[in-house]
């Protein structure tokens, strides 16, 4: 009995231990399986956050700011093209011809090919407009060209520009792609690149003027000043653009440069001293116009009259912002190339407010001193005068760019406006808007002056240490 229940008692321990094994084998195997399980669950997370990571970069990669900015530009610049109804709601006319100011200057070159002297009638342009620009750009008929090649000519004036407003201006962020956007889709861009004026040809000229003379090469800077003379040999006005060379660096180039710049736009304009007149007609005050006498029109005054009085106006002004340090920064702050490009526009936008009355399309030259403004107020502390300055000349640039056009928007899609005396409704708008123009051209005055006065600092002590 003793022998068989000591069997027993081993039966029933070797059939625990084996329940025992049993279990904990199946515990195993069940908790095997759930980790597997998470594991694979795991993975698939993993996997899709890095998917979505891949995905994400690789927009970031395609989608670039300045990417971004050429597809809004491209969309609103294409939509204007055919919908011409939409510019017209605007105020806006191409007069049944698309590029119309290129087609201007290829039909003078056919009036030449036969003969002709284009300066005195132009029987094959749309308006019987005359030749109203330098003998310099009939050389264009030795090229084959002629009214026939409007589309192909306009085409590419209106994409080189577009390539310059995009690649020599980088935008960084999203942010400035908007702001700049914001910019190319107003109505002077747009009335420029529907008529495919020629200041787009002088806004690419001064694009490569600064690229070229920020090279960073001794030698590169002379050929910016050839560049200068072809620009003012065309159109004229480029010629003050000669006084960006203050802002350039190294210092001891200064001296030269300016002078050698002076001395060429000089010589150009002097050889054309008698084609000049031919750009001087009387441009009536109106929508879509923009120059100092606009304001001293409806208040009786001359022409001359607000030329004079605007030179002397902007002159104090910007002696009065630089010394109270408001307009700070042109000589220092940014590249070389992005401060150089924003004074060349801003003294060439300057010279033609203060010489008479242009069309819209000059506000093309605020481009790169709007940008530069952008940037050095989206990285100045929140307060301060020099912060305060900065948020008023953008707002000022983007009013000035805009206000035409919502006005335009604003009459024709009211109808009761649309009975209102045209007359005094613009007389009391120029009354509201041209106040602001003169106020922003007196502060990129401000601008202009207290960076020249640093840079004249800096080369008194570098040339002539204490």
């Amino acid at each position: 009995m003793g022998k068989q229940s000591a069997r027993v008692r081993l039966g029933e321990r070797e059939r625990r231990r084996r329940a025992v094994d049993e279990g904990s084998n199946g515990a195993r195997r069940v908790n095997f399986n759930s980790l597997w399980i998470k594991s694979l669950e795991t993975r698939g997370v993993i996997f899709e956050r890095v998917e979505t990571t891949y995905r994400a970069a690789a927009l970031r990669r395609w989608f670039t700011p300045v990417v971004v900015l050429a597809l809004i530009s491209m969309v609103g610049w294409m939509t204007a093209a055919l919908r011409p109804g939409w510019l017209l709601q605007m105020g806006i006319s191409d007069f049944g011809l698309i590029y119309l100011d290129a087609h201007a200057i290829l039909s003078a070159l056919d009036v030449a090919r036969e003969g002709a002297d284009p300066t005195q009638v132009n029987q094959f342009d749309v308006l019987w407009r005359t030749h109203a620009y330098s003998d310099w750009w009939l050389a264009l008929r030795w090229l084959g060209l002629g009214r026939g090649d409007n589309f192909l000519v306009g085409s590419v004036w209106c994409g080189s520009f577009a390539l310059a407003c995009w690649l020599a201006s980088r935008p960084r962020n999203l942010k400035e792609a908007g702001w700049m956007a914001a910019l190319l889709l107003s109505p002077p861009f747009l009335v420029a690149l529907n008529r495919a004026n020629n200041d787009l040809v002088i806004f690419v000229l001064l694009m490569f003027f600064g690229v070229v003379a920020t090279s960073g090469s001794t030698f590169r800077p002379w050929l910016a000043i050839g560049i200068l003379v072809l620009a003012t040999g065309l159109k004229y006005y480029p010629a003050p653009a000669a006084l960006a060379f203050l802002s350039i660096r190294p210092l001891r180039q200064i001296p030269w440069l300016v002078v050698g710049a002076t001395v060429g736009v000089v010589w150009t304009l002097a050889s054309l001293w008698t084609q000049i007149p031919r750009g001087q007609f009387w441009i009536e005050s109106g929508i879509y116009k923009m120059g100092a006498p606009l304001l001293g029109r409806d208040f009786g005054w001359a022409d001359a009259t607000s030329r004079k009085l605007s030179l002397l106006c902007l002159t104090l002004a910007a002696s009065g912002l630089a010394w109270g340090r408001f307009t700070t920064g042109l000589a220092t702050r940014g590249s070389d190339r992005e401060r150089f490009l924003a004074a060349s526009g801003s003294i060439v936008l300057i010279a033609c407010f203060t010489a008479g009355v242009s069309f819209t399309y000059r506000w093309i030259f605020i481009f790169w001193m709007a940008l530069w403004l952008y940037r050095r107020m989206r990285e100045t502390p929140n307060k301060g005068r020099e912060r305060l300055a900065l948020r008023l000349a953008c707002t000022l640039s983007m009013l000035g760019v805009w206000l035409d056009g919502m006005l335009c928007l604003v009459v024709n899609f009211q109808p009761n406006l649309k009975t209102m005396e045209f007359g005094p409704l613009m007389v009391r708008w120029r009354l509201f808007t041209q106040p602001l123009n003169w106020l922003l051209m007196m502060m990129l005055a401000g601008w202009l002056l207290e960076a020249w006065v640093t840079t004249l600092r800096e080369y008194r002590r570098e040339r002539w240490p204490v």
